[in-house]
């Protein structure tokens, strides 16, 4: 078969992963494991929370990142679930720092803290299930 493009690959598209994008995935995954180990065990303190929460958000932009070369094939719906799930973390994390600094001894505060906890081991747990899946479709 004489390739319509002259010069063109016969590969199939899309092109594989490199193998760089395939070892930030698994750095990524090594770093989502130590996140979970680190939210399981997270205690509602404002201060803890706020500091793994900057350590969520920190790992968030590395995982677009490396996550760019698979968006078009993810769904969109995921994609803006994603992106919108990190910008409410932000503006949580934002309002338990001003609590914790106005009002420490607020209820509020460890209320908030306690369920910036739990979503924050949900969400890792599912950044999890997304890097497995990143890894796989990388292989392919």
């Amino acid at each position: 078969m004489t390739p319509v493009i002259p010069g063109a690959s016969r590969r199939a598209y899309p092109a594989p992963m490199t193998s760089m994008v395939q070892v930030e995935l698994q750095k990524l995954r090594d770093l989502q494991r130590v996140l979970e180990e680190r939210t399981s065990d997270l205690e509602a303190s404002a201060n803890e929370v706020l500091a793994v929460g900057q350590a969520v958000l920190d790992f968030a932009e590395r995982e677009e990142a490396a996550l760019f070369p698979l968006l078009p094939l993810l769904d969109p719906a995921a994609r803006a679930e994603l992106g919108g799930e990190h910008e409410q973390l932000r503006e949580d994390l934002d309002l338990l720092d001003y609590l914790a600094r106005t009002s420490p001894e607020s209820p509020d505060a460890s209320t908030l803290a306690e369920a910036i906890a739990r979503r924050m081991r949900s969400h890792i747990a599912r950044d999890g299930r997304l890097l497995a899946q990143a890894e796989r479709m990388a292989g392919r």
